[in-house]
């Protein structure tokens, strides 16, 4: 009894456990559905909204590979560069199993990518970025492809491969105007300007700078608006127009009302030491020089326009003091870049999945080709087994037609006999009548003619009596109706069955007539006259023709 108690508590509080579990998913399942659809345009609301979920109190695997991913979108929408991937890991592994979610899983293994680039393993990023372009394409969303080729561009761009740089963001430019998404073409613009920029082709570099900067413009980026106009300023310095990239810089505190950023800084005393202004150069180097922290990205260039600076002032000391500065540091890059092949690195993964697709290809030529023999094998043999049915139908069916010709010969014999038979009798029982009547046919005619003579009426009175046994008599007229019935094939059964309201003295009439009997014969059987005798034949004539007998044209013909 105790025990059954403790089992009974154990399932109550199980049962309590799913409910609330049920519940707790339900709500995280709503605040997720809150933070995705909010995405895009209040990426701080989602991160918000995302960062109010316990992960604890997510018990499906499916919504926690859902809160993985948001996360990290979320992460990356408001700028925080993520390097820990222990979160979309979760929905890497989930996702992946799902080849139907195709969406999804393009955006964990992009995200992936994107965490490995954060903290500096391009390599692997650019094989992963790589491997999901072709997802990317069948997924249809020109958007996310304009997002994938420009991060692409980006680790092109940082390792000075500037040709594939160039065709990464012509197609991320490409699909971001096909999505529509104008914000985005202007960083596509902005990043075909620089690859051309790095080639030394200036005027083209101008001409996209100069696009990128409507672009952007347009959607009120200042950001992006500052950053297009340093390039702008430096792209006319290499064409030798300082005065005007002094313009565009000034733009930037004029019109935008921002401060310099530290490259522009050092654009602007390029600018003015390009224009022969050297001691504009020196103001602007040393305000550059007091601003720009050693880690700086912009280092390196500032040590490059202090050596041209100096040099111009014929303080070469400091010059060769600069150009030593710079080559260590671009020392340090490069090697940075050489321990990172990314163009063996592509050319490796393009290769391997050359190799992968001619397996593949090879694979299905050889599965076509084998499918093809066993096609035609399995058709040979049911058109061959087709062959021999219908041969054997053939056969059976000539059998059979030559059975049908033997039964239809037979039984056309049959009939002839039969027919033979059937005349052979009835020529018998016909002449068997005309004799059996001939005596009584001429006893009647010598009475009628010999009527009256006293000498002859014990003749006459021995056939009247012979001629009453067939006039009244019933065994007499069934003889007759029996006779004629066997001579025209039962005919007066059918009159009895066709025609019910005939008299009995009507079908007396009508067997003396089938019979073959004389009107004197019938008025001798009658005891009528001749004449009423006919009277009487023709009235019953007239009334089979008018009766709805289906068989009255065959009665009237026989009388």
């Amino acid at each position: 009894m105790r025990n059954r108690t403790k089992r009974l508590i154990f399932l109550l509080l199980a049962l309590c456990a799913a409910a609330v579990s049920c519940r707790s998913n339900a709500r995280v399942e709503a605040e997720l559905l809150c933070a995705e659809q909010c995405l895009y345009a209040a990426p701080d609301s989602a991160l918000c909204i995302l960062s109010r979920i316990d992960p604890d109190d997510i018990s499906r695997r499916r919504t926690r590979a859902e809160y993985a991913l948001l996360y990290t979108m979320a992460q990356d929408k408001n700028y925080i560069l993520a390097e820990n991937d222990s979160l979309i890991r979760i929905a890497r592994s989930y996702y992946r199993r799902r080849p139907k979610e195709l969406r999804r899983h393009f955006l964990s293994e992009y995200y992936y990518s994107q965490i490995l680039h954060n903290r500096g393993e391009d390599s692997r990023a650019l094989v992963h970025f790589l491997r999901i372009e072709d997802e990317g394409r069948r997924l249809g969303d020109p958007y996310l492809l304009g997002l994938l080729y420009q991060r692409i561009c980006e680790i092109y761009e940082t390792q000075y491969n500037y040709a594939t740089t160039l065709e990464y963001a012509r197609l991320a430019y490409e699909n971001f105007k096909q999505a529509g998404k104008n914000y985005h073409c202007g960083y596509a613009l902005s990043d075909i300007g620089s690859a051309h920029f790095d080639m030394k082709q200036y005027d083209s570099a101008y001409t996209y700078y100069s696009q990128s900067l409507r672009l952007v413009e347009s959607e009120r980026d200042t950001a992006m608006m500052q950053f297009t106009l340093g390039d702008l300023a430096y792209t006319r310095i290499a064409q030798d127009m300082p005065d005007e990239a002094c313009a565009l810089l000034w733009q930037i505190r004029h019109r935008l009302h921002r401060n310099w950023s530290d490259r522009e800084r050092v654009i602007i005393t390029l600018a003015h030491l390009s224009a022969g202004r050297l001691d504009s150069a020196r103001y602007y180097l040393h305000r550059a020089q007091a601003a720009i922290v050693f880690d700086s990205p912009s280092r390196v260039f500032l040590n490059e326009v202090a050596a041209q600076v100096h040099y111009r002032t014929g303080d070469y000391r400091k010059a060769a003091e600069e150009y030593r500065n710079e080559a260590f540091l671009q020392d340090s890059l490069m090697r940075i870049a050489v321990k990172q092949p990314y163009a063996n690195v592509h050319r490796n993964f393009a290769d391997k999945e050359k190799r992968i697709a001619q397996r593949r290809l090879r694979g299905m030529r050889l599965n076509f080709f084998l499918t093809l023999a066993l096609a035609i094998v399995v058709i040979s043999f049911a058109g061959f087994v087709a062959y021999i049915n219908y041969r054997r139908r053939q056969l059976t069916v000539a059998e059979h037609l030559s059975a049908l010709d033997e039964i239809r010969n037979t039984n056309k014999m049959l009939l002839m006999k039969l027919e033979a038979q059937h005349r052979s009798e009835t020529e018998e029982l016909q002449q068997l009548v005309k004799e059996r009547f001939a005596e009584i046919n001429e006893l009647a005619a010598t009475y009628y003619e010999r009527k009256g003579a006293n000498e002859q009426r014990a003749i006459y009175n021995k056939v009247r009596a012979l001629l009453e046994t067939y006039a009244s008599g019933t065994d007499g007229r069934r003889e007759i109706e029996r006779v004629v019935d066997t001579c025209h094939d039962n005919i007066m059964q059918k009159i009895r069955a066709e025609l019910p309201e005939l008299k009995e003295s009507e079908l007396d009439l009508l067997g003396y007539v089938y019979a073959g009997f004389s009107l004197q014969v019938i008025s001798v059987f009658t005891g009528d006259s001749i004449n009423y005798t006919a009277v009487k034949k023709s009235r019953l004539k007239a009334k089979i023709a008018r009766s709805a007998a289906p068989s009255r044209e065959l009665f009237v013909s026989l009388m």
